[in-house]
């Protein structure tokens, strides 16, 4: 298709106070072999090895955004997460259990009055107390100081071993999540590659989901046309199928090709189209204007 250019001029002659209104150009440019194409089109992966328990959607159906396409078998992995669950609540009792800490404390105070009753007594009787006594006392003192800093040393080991193990669970759940296959994108499925019963593995495709509700018209400009500018610039795409009416629909230029075409010499442009009605479809012929103002 030869590439043609049509330049509508407007021209708007308003006297305000002896003034001349300036002229409005409008530029329509008529993109030359412009076809539709498809936006979206994702093969779903398995994320977690295992049999197939199931395959919902059959070739031809058109799912939504995060609705369940397949599920792997996670009997295996729904157990782990019980077991985290329960190694998580044992360090998380550990981590607010105190004991140690309060009997550590008793301790040093009944050490302290002690302590304290024998240096009363030392003060009265110069030798009512020996210094073997005197220097036990004192070590039992120093030894429930340092009970109480090991026992709080211990709660804040068991505070972080909390933490791991809500960690590990929160990993655990995460991939018992990913038994669960979800459609990334709305749209329809295309293909199913594999069925219930099968054994997968991460990153084995196991449908492939296109995107109809959004299409791209993809055509060339020639050279002097394509301006970095345009995009952005309003457009208007018709398709005319026989023994049907002509649909015609609005976008807005999405993309230009900063790369020249070897073959042809122009310039490549994508218009972005809404086709919520699903009349259009990838594959058909277009005609396409670009609505571009100076």
């Amino acid at each position: 298709m030869l590439f043609t250019r049509t330049l509508v001029t407007a021209w708007a002659c308003l006297l305000i106070g002896g003034g001349i209104a300036p002229a409005v150009f409008a530029e329509e440019i008529v993109v030359s072999a412009t076809l539709l194409k498809i936006i979206e089109m994702v093969e779903v992966p398995a994320q977690q090895a295992g049999t197939l328990q199931a395959v919902h959607p059959e070739a031809g159906v058109i799912v939504d955004q995060g609705e369940v396409i397949a599920k792997i078998d996670d009997d295996e992995k729904r157990l782990e997460v019980e077991q985290a669950k329960v190694e998580h609540a044992i360090a998380k009792r550990e981590a607010e259990n105190d004991v140690n800490i309060r009997f550590a404390a008793k301790s040093l105070e009944v050490a302290e009055a002690e302590l304290g009753r024998s240096e009363d007594a030392l003060a009265i009787a110069v030798k009512s107390v020996s210094q073997t006594e005197m220097d036990r006392l004192r070590l039992v003192v120093e030894k429930s100081r340092l009970e109480i800093e090991q026992s709080q040393e211990k709660t804040a080991i068991a505070k972080l071993t909390a933490q791991l193990r809500e960690t590990q669970l929160q990993l655990v759940e995460t991939q018992l999540g990913k038994h669960v296959i979800k459609s990334p994108i709305q749209g329809m499925v295309v293909a199913v590659f594999r069925r219930a019963g099968e054994w997968v593995e991460p990153s084995d495709s196991v449908v492939k989901i296109v995107r109809i509700d959004r299409l791209r018209a993809e055509g060339f400009v020639r050279t002097e046309e394509a301006l970095i500018g345009l995009i952005g610039s309003p457009a208007q795409v018709t398709v005319e199928i026989p023994n049907r009416e002509t649909i015609s629909v609005e976008g807005k230029v999405t993309f230009v090709d900063p790369e020249v075409d070897p073959h042809n010499g122009q310039v490549r442009v994508w218009v972005d189209i809404d086709n919520q009605d699903l009349k259009l479809r990838p594959g058909l012929r277009a005609a396409m204007t670009i609505h571009s103002g100076s």
